[in-house]
């Protein structure tokens, strides 16, 4: 059982070892995922564009992994792909609609590729750390744009989008730097980029996951789930509370339009037909002007329903917290749980979050995860036998 001893996954050593130039074209591809600037003579962002020529690269792969007990993952998405076609049928189709189905389509296929092995998610990984890293001291060299009084935002355009970014990425890297000294770096590193972008709900939704990846491995089943309720009531107290501190307590007007933007925004999700308004309706009017909400559950809601929003839950409960994943827990898992918790508190403050790169990228590798749980579980199943395995008291403890 070599894959069990490793200090290395399965999941992540296969990718390790992958060759030929195709590692370069997944980490130069990954890089520019940092990159929310409008293509030019495209109009679609850097990103989407990269992750699109990802996709498209990959699709004339070999597979190198199996995914084995996923079904799940592949009946969620063709049902809601057909549920939000039809949505957009019959609420009028608008090139909004089209430009953010194509999207989501993007990112299923990468979340399938990267569990598949086609995408090889270390090069990945690495290739975005290094995005992420040179964003920092281009921005303050004045290189990279500069969208919020010089707050670190960069080329990812906006100071919400980075925080965001910057705490999940923290976090997923800790699966390729894997050695204690360079996970304190990258903590130490993570947080001060978090801490530069002033947004408070990344703040504390990173705090949140580091603090979940230290305690949780000692806890079982039911104070895991007290750790996941004290989280939540803890990152509400820091969000209601860092606003009356220091610099942001000067911040008043900022947080009034914020709650005027939110009562908007939960008007419009409440008067939303059970189906929702249809894709890009995530938006609003305050003061004359057009905002995004800044609340990512409301948005499904208002785009698709109770049933867009239930189907992304479903892939980050499967995905990201392994529900119903066979075999025994593994770091790995635990540090895609603790990705996933940073997108669930982010997406309370935060507006655009579950239909973005990061977050398929974590239910990519948290499906790959699961599948290798999945199958390393039936070979210990084939290797004991049904005797062994299914009696109430095995051949080796019954006495004659």
């Amino acid at each position: 059982m070599a894959g069990a001893i490793s200090k290395t996954p399965d999941f992540v050593r296969d990718s390790i070892f992958a060759v030929g130039s195709t590692r370069i074209i997944d980490a130069v591809l990954m890089m520019f995922f940092v990159v929310r600037i409008a293509t030019p003579g495209i109009g679609l962002p850097v990103n989407d564009v990269a992750g699109l020529l990802l996709v498209a690269v990959a699709a004339f792969r070999r597979p190198t992994r199996q995914l084995s007990g996923t079904t799940w993952f592949a009946a969620i998405s063709v049902l809601l792909v057909t549920f939000l076609v039809i949505v957009a049928i019959a609420t009028g189709p608008s090139q909004a609609d089209i430009t953010r189905l194509g999207r989501i389509l993007i990112l299923f296929f990468l979340a399938g590729f990267i569990a598949s092995g086609r995408i090889d998610i270390v090069s990945g990984l690495k290739g975005f750390s290094v995005g992420l890293l040179a964003n920092i001291p281009l921005f303050y060299a004045g290189l990279a744009p500069d969208t919020y009084g010089g707050l670190l935002t960069g080329f990812l355009n906006d100071k919400n989008v980075a925080g965001f970014t910057y705490a999940i990425m923290t976090v997923l890297l800790f699966l390729i730097y894997r050695r204690l000294w360079t996970r304190i770096a990258l903590t130490g590193l993570g947080l001060g980029a978090v801490v530069l972008t002033d947004s408070r709900t990344s703040m504390a939704a990173l705090a949140a996951a580091i603090i979940w990846l230290v305690l949780a491995r000692f806890l079982g089943p039911f104070f895991r789930v007290v750790l996941a309720g004290v989280l939540l009531g803890g990152f509400f107290y820091a969000e209601n509370n860092l606003s009356q501190v220091g610099a942001y307590a000067a911040r008043s007007g900022s947080d009034e339009l914020r709650d005027r933007i939110d009562a908007a925004s939960l008007e419009k999700t409440l008067a939303a037909p059970w189906y929702g308004h249809g894709l890009g309706e995530a938006t609003t009017e305050v003061a004359g002007d057009v905002w995004f909400f800044h609340n990512s559950y409301w948005g499904l809601i208002t785009e698709g329903g109770y049933a867009f929003l239930l189907a992304i839950l479903a892939l980050l409960a499967f995905a990201g917290f392994q529900f119903l994943g066979k075999g025994k827990q593994t770091p790995e898992a635990r540090i895609v749980e603790a990705a996933t918790i940073v997108i669930l508190l982010c997406s309370f403050r935060l507006g655009e979050v579950f239909i973005t790169l990061p977050t398929f990228i974590a239910i990519g590798i948290g499906l790959g995860i699961y599948s290798q749980r999945h199958s390393d579980w039936l070979v210990r199943q084939a290797a004991a036998g049904p005797e062994v395995e299914g009696a109430l008291f095995p051949i080796q403890q019954r006495v004659s």
